[in-house]
């Protein structure tokens, strides 16, 4: 199947390539700059903001398969520049969705959302698909905007779109803002005597569940294949566990040791990220994660050595 993958230069983007192309699928990634060549496949660009450059290349690219990651994913962005937030992660899909109903109207699509969708409220179970959204941030909004839009193009035009809503994932490659790949760098950089022993930190105490980024991306490619079209899932595992778990593990991967000292910038309120019904997922395709969480972690450190 030619699939393609909007952001497919981006960290979860070289991971799906990879994984496509081991199934043997052909990629080609769509994204808005030519600044990094896609891991596998052939490069066009267009930005999502653009309606016309999007139909424009969709009509050249004629994709069988379409796994739409890109979007801006850094939370606070949210706040700090909404309307960028809204024009990437919203518009973008309708512009996305527009050029494939008008150009490859057949085409099996995951539109990539987040579930950030529920927010932070304890529903006494397992947060499953049908369960009322209640978005916390501006990110959270937009994300869910572009899932229910998505679910809507199967309704009205009966396009064959999933939505995949996935818990945090980590993994080598990725971006040193985020928590996983942040510590890692700090305890290598203190083990060897380039920064003094003190890691700046947020809050440690707050839960978080943490998926291997190649789990994920079998799930979005498993999706693809075999998702009932215009079914939201839910894309996550067990591994719930406190931050401070998370970087002892770190420490103990790297031989560091250190003093936490809390950086405001960086501290949000200590909160528990429910948990999250992923049976749905598991039923229609399949898939459930494989990779232990030491096992991801040890990979991120060894891809910053």
């Amino acid at each position: 199947m030619r699939v393609l993958v909007t952001g497919g230069t981006g960290f979860v983007g070289g991971h799906l390539l990879c994984e496509l192309d081991r199934a043997g699928h052909a990629c080609v990634t769509l994204d808005q700059t030519d600044t990094r060549k896609p891991a596998i496949g052939d490069l066009h660009l267009a930005d999502l903001r653009d309606a016309g450059a999007m139909r424009n290349a969709i009509r050249a690219i004629q994709p069988e398969g379409c796994i739409h990651l890109a979007g801006i994913a850094f939370v606070p962005m949210g706040w700090k520049d909404p309307e960028l937030v809204f024009s990437v992660n919203t518009i973008g899909t309708v512009n996305l969705l527009e050029a494939l109903r008008a150009e490859a109207p057949g085409c099996r699509t995951v539109v990539v959302t987040s579930a950030q969708i529920y927010g932070q409220q304890d529903r006494g179970h397992p947060i499953r698909e049908d369960d009322l959204a209640i978005p916390e941030t501006l990110y959270a909004v937009s994300k869910l905007a572009a899932d229910q839009m998505a679910l809507l193009y199967h309704t009205r035009y009966r396009m064959p779109v999933v939505t995949a809503r996935p818990s945090n994932h980590i993994g080598p490659g990725q971006s040193e803002d985020f928590v996983a790949p942040s510590f890692a760098r700090q305890l290598l950089d203190i083990a060897a005597g380039q920064q003094e022993p003190v890691m700046h930190v947020g809050n440690l105490d707050s839960i978080r569940e943490f998926l291997d980024v190649r789990d994920v991306v079998r799930a979005y490619r498993m999706l693809m294949e075999k998702g009932v079209p215009g079914t939201g899932y839910n894309v996550a595992g067990d591994a719930h566990i406190p931050i401070r778990e998370m970087y002892t593990i770190l420490c103990r991967i790297t031989g560091a040791e250190a003093e936490c000292k809390v950086d405001p910038d960086r501290y949000r309120p200590t909160d528990y990220q429910p948990r999250i019904d992923a049976s749905r997922i598991l039923a229609d395709t399949g898939w459930k994660p494989d990779i232990p969480l030491e096992t991801t972690l040890e990979d991120v450190v060894n891809s910053l050595r």
